[in-house]
């Protein structure tokens, strides 16, 4: 019986019951329609039916994690480097989230309440524009370029550490860097109850009282570089203050980080597998072109397979031989054919016309999964229109907001902090008098320029933001952040350029006074 129906059969008779009992005893009829109603549940919950044997455990974040989390990993990884769909929308969210940088914009206050602008700028343009060439430990990457390098990570792996290490060796450049490592090196073997009284869990050592992360155990090397052969030696133990863990927590029981990528990738897999069949067998089907069919039963076909030793059969009753046949055939030739045979040319049906609907329905899925629309996920704008682009683009910007957000949050914010610790304790930043007493104000003043995106419709847009500032729905200084820049540096080469134009038009005046001055 359908579920819909078993329902209003159960709450029928549950009504006639309890109707019944009403009559001679109200109080019991309550309770019994308390009772029964306890006793519903959730069609999702039945256990009958088709679905019976769906019976999934319930379990804490970090257990499914612990469970799953190696091969998850491993088969991410594996698609991120050979499956073109998952690499090139890996590349496409790099560039819209991050593209060139996330640059900050200092805010740090004056006692009155407004920005102290010289230290900002200081900030911005002596100390960090220089830093953040230097900010990888390796001297590989920029800052910027580890925000990439985070980024993806964070799709592939489900999380990374980054390791404060202190550098003196730059004379005037803050002695900040940061180490890149791999949750790989977290020693797993670090799990349970700890002598000091502190609990871990694979390799993050948690306080027994708040639950907050104490300390890391990192292995020094690698567990899967090909160096090691197996030796990993104990692992270090690194204090919290100086690791920033990076993962996206969905869950509250959750202290490790699960690949981004993990709903799609047995469908990308999926995918790839079948489209490398369906080549091999498109290629094997190509590589039959004619059959020759013969209703004799001691015919063997050309070159006397059929016949150990013979590359023709004769005719019977004769002898001369049945022509042999060739293995191609040349354009224009005329061929004889042995007695009783005829020829049969192989029909080629693959892929199929379900081929292009079954790719396109599957990438769909999987474009849902990055959060990206379909047409940018799989480069296939051939049916898109104008309307449903940019309706599918809006909202594709929106996944990137939000990844720039976390971006800034779990790995931008952590940064400045050390940032600007790191700069007071080399000297760098003697106007802040009140940094050894309170580092909040200074840790907190600061907001990320993310990269915007061009307007969809220049005209229209344009309109709708001049509109928008007319009403004071809007202002210059967020229509400029969406679209990536920042309103005070466009203010200032708007000036520039004023300045300059102004010097050049008084140059063409005099010139074309002298000029005059000549003539007369």
């Amino acid at each position: 019986m359908p579920a819909d129906l078993k329902a209003k059969a159960y709450d029928s008779m549950t009504a006639l019951v309890a109707g019944v009992v009403g009559v001679f005893s109200p109080g019991r009829a309550i309770s019994y329609r308390e009772a029964r109603d306890f006793l519903r549940t959730y069609v999702a919950g039945e256990l009958t039916g088709p679905n019976q044997n769906w019976r999934p455990t319930n379990r804490s974040a970090d257990s499914e994690i612990k469970r799953g989390h190696r091969y998850v990993m491993a088969r991410a990884r594996d698609q991120a480097q050979n499956n073109a769909y998952i690499a090139g929308g890996l590349e496409k969210i790099c560039n819209n989230v991050v593209r060139r940088g996330i640059p900050p914009q200092a805010r740090i206050r004056l006692p009155n309440g407004k920005q102290d602008q010289k230290l900002n700028k200081k900030i911005e343009r002596d100390l960090w524009s220089r830093w953040v060439r230097y900010a990888d430990i390796t001297g590989h990457n920029s800052f910027y370029a580890i925000q990439r390098l985070v980024l993806r990570h964070l799709w592939v792996d489900g999380e990374v550490l980054i390791h404060r290490v202190w550098d003196w060796s730059l004379k005037g450049i803050v002695p900040l860097r940061l180490e890149i490592i791999e949750c790989d090196h977290l020693d797993g073997m670090v799990d349970g109850q700890l002598d000091n009284g502190n609990i871990a869990r694979r390799g993050i050592e948690f306080s027994a009282e708040t639950g907050k992360p104490v300390a890391y155990h990192l292995y020094e090397k690698h567990p899967g570089d090909y160096q090691n052969l197996g030796a990993l030696g104990s692992s270090r133990r690194i204090p919290a203050e100086d690791i920033t863990h990076i993962f996206d927590k969905r869950r509250a029981s959750q202290t490790r980080g699960i690949s981004w990528l993990a709903a799609i990738l047995i469908e990308a897999y999926d995918l790839s597998d079948y489209k490398t069949y369906e080549r091999i067998g498109a290629k094997l089907a190509a590589a039959f072109g004619i059959f020759i069919k013969s209703s004799a039963p001691s015919y063997g076909g050309g070159a006397g397979i059929g016949i150990p030793g013979n590359s023709q059969m004769a005719r019977p009753g004769g002898t001369e031989p049945d022509p042999k046949l060739p293995d191609f055939i040349e354009a224009g030739r005329i061929q004889r054919l042995p007695r009783d045979t005829e020829i049969q040319v192989a029909s080629h049906n693959r892929p199929g016309t379900q081929f292009e609907p079954f790719i396109r329905d599957s990438v769909r899925g999987q474009s849902t999964g990055t959060g990206m629309s379909y047409e940018a996920y799989s480069n296939d704008y051939s049916s898109a229109s104008y309307s449903s682009a940019r309706s599918a683009s809006l909202e594709e910007r929106l996944s990137y907001r939000g990844q720039q957000g976390f971006l800034n949050e779990k790995l931008n914010d952590k940064v400045w902090a050390w940032f600007i610790e790191a700069a007071f304790v080399a000297g760098l930043l003697p106007e802040l008098r009140d940094y050894a007493v309170n580092k909040l104000p200074a840790h907190e003043a600061v907001s990320w320029q993310d990269p915007g995106w061009h307007w969809v419709d220049p005209l229209k847009d344009s309109k709708a933001a001049d509109t928008g500032i007319a009403n004071v729905t809007t202002t210059r200084t967020r229509v400029a952040a969406a679209n990536g820049e920042e309103w005070d540096e466009l203010l200032e080469e708007a000036l520039t350029e004023e300045e300059k134009l102004a010097k050049l038009y008084e140059l063409r005046r005099q010139n074309a006074s002298a000029a005059k001055g000549e003539v007369a």
